[in-house]
């Protein structure tokens, strides 16, 4: 199993920023929507689209943009933005686990512990079967478990 951690690639901020850019200019046009009373019209498919072709001075950037074109840009940059959000993660694997079985020495208590395998083999194992001290939870003493068994 192992604990896994998504790593973000190179170009995630710029998935990221056109997401942004998508959603800005896609609210753009329900403000412009709500603003002109598309939603409160009583027949709002052609209040939908005579507000697509209509020219709006305060939002035209001077080119002459309509909210077809923010529309259009709008969800654009946002299935790019996604797409590329998604592309560039990729899954890593930091740790794997290993469960171990350990066994007292004095009074041959055992119980399970789980390690991180690289851990484990900084301790010497499989050559060294004795890990770093604990306590015996039925004896109560400090102790150098010994490994009887690991399962990963």
């Amino acid at each position: 199993m192992g604990m896994t951690v998504l790593k973000k690639k190179t170009g995630y901020a710029l998935g990221l920023l056109l997401c942004i850019i998508g959603g800005i200019l896609l609210l753009i046009l329900l403000w412009k929507w709500g603003d002109t009373g598309v939603f409160t019209s009583s027949d709002m498919l052609s209040a939908l689209s005579a507000s697509f072709w209509a020219e709006y001075h305060d939002i035209d950037l001077g080119i002459g943009l309509k909210l077809i074109h923010y529309t259009f840009l709008g969800a654009v940059f946002l299935v790019a933005g996604s797409a590329i959000l998604v592309a560039r993660r990729e899954r890593v694997t930091v740790t794997e686990e290993v469960t171990v079985m350990l066994e007292c020495p004095h009074c041959k208590n055992q119980w399970r512990e789980t390690m991180s395998k690289p851990h484990l083999e900084s301790m010497g194992y499989p050559n060294v079967r004795t890990i770093s001290r604990r306590k015996c939870s039925k004896c109560a003493k400090f102790i150098r478990p010994k490994i009887v068994a690991t399962e990963e």
